[in-house]
């Protein structure tokens, strides 16, 4: 296995534990945190075909996650 295979398959595995524990701690922004994380992930993985630079995928990649994040804390601090 690659080392940056291995880095992702890690990466994933920890953001998988934030959104867990969101869940079973009843604390919906560390759930929406570890979402975020795992979209960021997705979509810089899902760009690697376009071509460009890990740290250009992962910019874009982790500011749209971070946009999720954001408008989700809000959504709940709105609705609670």
């Amino acid at each position: 296995m690659r080392p940056y295979t291995a880095v992702q398959l890690f990466e994933v595995a920890v953001f998988c534990g934030v959104l867990l524990y969101g869940i079973l701690a009843h604390r919906p922004s560390v759930t929406a945190l570890g979402g975020g994380l795992l979209a960021g992930k997705a979509i810089l993985n899902i760009l690697a075909p376009e071509g460009g630079s890990v740290v250009r995928r992962s910019i874009i990649g982790y500011t749209l996650g971070g946009l999720f994040v954001a408008l989700a804390i809000a959504a709940i601090y709105r609705a609670g």
